[in-house]
């Protein structure tokens, strides 16, 4: 009668003293093919992640191109709208300080 030793986690087949060598050997067989299978499926969730990891890598810089564009270009737009108030705070200024309208607001 063979003893059915398992591993803890992974239930592979172990080898018992007892056993006739020929049923431990198909045992050590079985073993060793739930070992490879079981580290194919973690190498190809390993390759899967990577690739969702260089997936999200690429949209990150992206998306970080496209925040930079619209930071300039709102950074140009604060500009001209602060030049054009202070071009407009002096005219109103000079127009207060002599009293008249000289120049268009």
């Amino acid at each position: 009668m063979t003893v059915d030793n398992k591993t803890p986690h992974q239930q592979y087949p172990l080898p018992h003293p007892t056993n006739q060598l020929d049923q431990d050997v198909l045992r050590l067989a079985e073993a060793l093919k739930a070992v490879d299978s079981n580290v194919y499926a973690l190498l190809q969730a390993d390759k899967s992640a990577n690739e969702a990891r260089e997936m999200l890598k690429k949209a990150l810089e992206e998306n970080d191109e496209t925040l930079d564009a619209k930071l300039t270009t709102l950074e140009d737009k604060h500009e001209t709208q602060v030049e054009a108030s202070t071009k407009q705070a002096r005219k109103h200024k000079l127009n207060q300080l002599l009293g008249e309208s000289i120049f268009p607001l």
